[in-house]
């Protein structure tokens, strides 16, 4: 019970929120965020027994399975939803969710850094002028799906007209990040969530 509640419980929490969030899994019948997660998190404890080791690692098996459960549930739910009220999409084609590619880790450790910076920026980065250019990196990684520039003197010039801060300091901003991000990446491989309160 006391691993269970310090170590499992709070990866199993910040998993399904961080899928819930993700893939937008937003038809609830009536539940709040919080009881379908609570939904989720019920559910993968059920399936703990028929995690073993040969089934890779813990938390992309446990991803998978709540990504799964989530993917039935809101579609179940938004059919029931277009049934009783009679909606039909005005393309005429269904808009249940479909997930063409499987999330990876990395993608699940990136929606968590951004909601530890949400919370935490001031924390970390006392200095306004810092915020700035630390908001507009987090900025793109939260729009990474959509960015069309991949090359690293592109992103330096964007963030740079995005905060209107010179070169040396966007660059000293951004090797704090680097060293944080490789701190932070541990703690999530190691106990599948960035802790909130430790301030990197």
């Amino acid at each position: 019970m006391i691993k269970y509640t310090a170590e499992i419980k709070p990866a199993f929490e910040k998993l399904a929120e961080n899928i819930i969030h993700t893939f937008k899994f937003y038809y609830t019948d009536g539940l709040s965020l919080q009881d379908l997660q609570h939904e989720v998190v019920s559910f993968l404890i059920e399936k703990l027994p028929k995690f073993t080791a040969d089934k890779g690692k813990a938390f992309s098996y446990f991803s998978i399975v709540a990504k799964n459960y989530l993917i039935l549930n809101n579609n179940k739910n938004f059919k029931k939803l277009v049934d009783s009220e009679r909606l039909e999409p005005a393309n005429g084609t269904s808009t249940a969710l479909i997930v063409e590619e499987e999330p990876t880790p990395i993608d699940f450790f990136i929606q968590d850094m951004i909601a530890y910076y949400d919370q935490n920026l001031q924390k970390v980065y006392p200095k306004k002028n810092d915020q700035v250019v630390v908001d507009a990196v987090i900025n793109l990684f939260r729009k990474k799906e959509s960015l069309e520039l991949f090359n690293k003197k592109a992103l330096y010039i964007y963030i740079r007209e995005m905060t209107n801060a010179n070169t040396q300091h966007v660059t000293k901003v951004i090797k704090s990040l680097k060293e944080k991000y490789v701190k932070m990446f541990n703690d999530y491989d190691r106990l599948g969530y960035i802790p909130r309160n430790v301030i990197y």
